[in-house]
Order: C-alpha cells, then structure tokens, then sequence
C-alpha cells in the first residue's frame, strides 16, 4: 500500500503522463488514446486511495456556472439522441460519451491535480509548444522530400489533411505571439508557424490567424517596442514575397479574397433548410451525413460550428453552448485576463469554416486545455 501512495503522490509521473497526452493531440494515433486512458485511472486511484472528494466540490463551485452549462449540454445531447433512435447509429452515442470522458473528465482532473500543485500553468504551455513544434517538424520534414507540395497541394505534415496542419500551427502561431513579448525564441517559433500555416494552404486557419494577430496588436499596443515594429515590416515582407514568388499561393489567397467558399456556401444553404424542419432538439449527434440530400451528406459535417450544433441538438442546444462560451468570455474579463482573447477569437473563428463542434477531439481537446487555463488561477484561492 505504502509503494501505490509513493506511486500515487510521484509528481513527475503525472507531468509525464499529461506530457504524453498534450504532445500526443495533434496526432490522432494510438498514444493518445492510451494517455487519457491512463491520466484517468490515475486520477481515480488517487482520488479512490486519497479520498481527496472535497477537492472536486470546491472546484465545482469555483466553475459552477461552467458546470451547469456543461451538465445542460449533455442533457440536451441525450434528449436529442433519444429524439431520433430511428436514424441514428452507435456513433452518435459513443461521441457523446467521449465528449464527456474527453473533455469533461480531462478538465476534472486537470483542476484537481493543479489544486494539489502536481503541476503548473507554466508547463503546461511548455508542453503545448512541444506539441506544436513536433508537428511543424514533421511539415518540415514533408517539405524537404516532398518540395513539390509548395505548388498547390499544401503542407500537412503526418496528418491525413492540410486543413488539420494549418489548424495546429495556426494555434502555435497565436500562442508564440505572446511569446515575442519577453522572449527573443518568440520571433523564430512565430515566424516558423506562421510560414507552415501559410503553405498548408488552410484559408480558415488564415482568416482566423489574421484576425487574432490584429486582437493581439489591440491589447497590446502600450507595450510594443520597436523590435516588435520591424518584425511586423519583416512578416508583410515575407507575405509579400510569397504572394508574388508562389502561384499556389496567390491563386488560394485571391479565391479567399473573391469568396471561394468551397462549395460551403451550398452546404450551409441547405443546412439552414434541415434545422427548420427539427428545429428545438435537431437530428442527434453525427446525423449529418445521414440527411436525405445527397449533395451535403457526402460531407462528415456542415463546417460549421453553429450549424452543427443546429442540426445536433437544435435551437435549445444552441442556447446552451451559446451561454457556456459567454461564461467563458466574462470570466476572461472579470479577471482581466484580456491575453487570453486572441486565442479565444483562434476557435471561435476557424470553427466557422472547418472541424467539427461533436467529433472533432483534437480540436476539442486543446480547447480542454484553454478552458482550464481560464479557471486555473481560481483552483488554488482559498475559499
């Protein structure tokens, strides 16, 4: 018993496991699977052997707004399902409890072992970067054996598309922004992310890179400096060069500049035309390629998030997701934590255009992690 609570109470075996899993999100491999597995049975054996449970209650209270709209939006996901038993599958449930094990029971977890100083906000930023920095790596990588993929088909790194890359770098980007504040490795990792973001071609990672860089500027003007002057110069710079010395890349920025959706614009239309008909509950989680119209159920989900949501669990599941993300958005201001907004504008933004709102884990799991970052501080108050 004394070998599993030295176990239990070894810090750096839960960093090593949190390490794993962080590093591991982009991947989409087993590793990951495997991580959350085993940070939630360490969590259940030390919470079973401890018997810590006050713990939980007092960081419910903390987040209790959070949790209520979090325990809504799986009530509304249950109805929903229940709603369509006739055309929905085994998916739609298996997504809705991952939901909950991923993200819900990742967040409780991460709460508890930061209330109990198993790790730090600081690290875990520094894994982040491990994690992003391994993908860049392996875009690289694809760039030096295949330079080929600069012409049009774009950088995707080991991932299966190069919408997921830009997704990922794009977030390393917004993130090594704040960076450049106080550290020179900044400009590089900024620089380096923003040239793989940009050859992956990604138009949503684009658009919400763009407008999360100009939030950053906006909050932070008072403190720029003239290094920070002369590297903006250097990156329009660089845009320019690439404009002008790369057809593929001038060729997807002007189809984002004419408002070549895709064919996006055709799936929203007739998305908005299904919402109408389930309008309160919508058609269950991972319904939409089950929809009778054979030029929108060829795609997994509308790229959309609001209209996935619509069509999942309708108008009140909106209502819910809605008032969780405005709870999200005033506790950043409630505790002036204003940084934190470019990289909320980062999700909010390229979920509008790709990924999905249900399905999506990766996505989903680093805005787990964006999540807890905005509560952390409040774990360790004294009530």
């Amino acid at each position: 018993m004394n070998l599993i609570n030295n176990t239990l109470e070894n810090k750096n075996l839960l960093k090593f496991f949190l390490f794993i899993w962080v590093i591991s999100i982009p991947f989409k491999n087993s590793i990951y699977h495997i991580s959350v597995f085993l940070l939630i049975m360490y969590f259940l054996l030390h919470l079973g052997i401890t018997k810590k449970v006050h713990i939980l209650f007092a960081n419910v209270k903390k987040t209790i707004s959070l949790t209520i709209g979090f325990f809504l939006l799986i009530l509304c996901m249950h109805i929903s399902n229940f709603s369509n038993l006739d055309s929905i599958d085994i998916k739609s449930w298996y997504l809705l409890y991952m939901f909950i094990i991923r993200y819900g029971l990742i967040f409780v977890l991460l709460s508890y072992f930061y209330k109990l100083n198993f790790f730090e906000k600081k690290e875990l930023v520094q894994w982040l970067f491990c994690s992003f920095c391994a993908l860049a790596l392996t875009g690289v990588y694809q760039l030096i054996i295949e330079p080929n993929i600069l012409l049009g088909q774009g950088i995707q790194g080991t991932l299966s598309n190069r919408n997921a890359f830009g997704l990922f770098v794009g977030m390393g980007f917004v993130l090594s922004l704040f960076t450049t504040l106080h550290y020179k490795t900044g400009f590089f990792l900024s620089t380096l992310f923003l040239v793989l973001m940009l050859f992956s071609f990604s138009r949503s990672s684009w658009v919400a890179s763009f407008i999360s860089s100009l939030l950053f500027i906006a909050l932070n003007y008072k403190i720029i400096k003239l290094k920070h002057f002369l590297y903006f110069i250097f990156l329009v710079s660089l845009l320019l060069f690439m404009y002008f010395y790369f057809d593929s890349f001038q060729h997807r920025f002007d189809q984002l500049i004419h408002g070549d959706s895709s064919n996006r614009t055709t799936i929203w239309i007739r998305a908005i035309d299904f919402i109408k008909e389930k309008f309160y509950f919508g058609y269950g989680l991972d319904s939409f390629k089950y929809l009778p119209d054979l030029s929108i159920s060829q795609y997994r989900d509308p790229h959309n998030m609001v209209l996935e949501i619509l069509i999942s669990i309708g108008i009140v599941g909106f209502m819910i997701f809605l008032f969780t993300i405005i709870i999200i958005l005033l506790k950043i201001y409630q505790d002036k934590n204003y940084l934190l907004y470019p990289m909320a504008a980062y999700f909010l933004i390229v979920t509008q255009f790709d990924f999905g709102a249900f399905a999506s884990k990766e996505l989903l799991s680093f805005l787990t992690i964006f999540v807890f970052y905005v509560y952390a501080d409040h774990f360790r108050q004294e009530t």
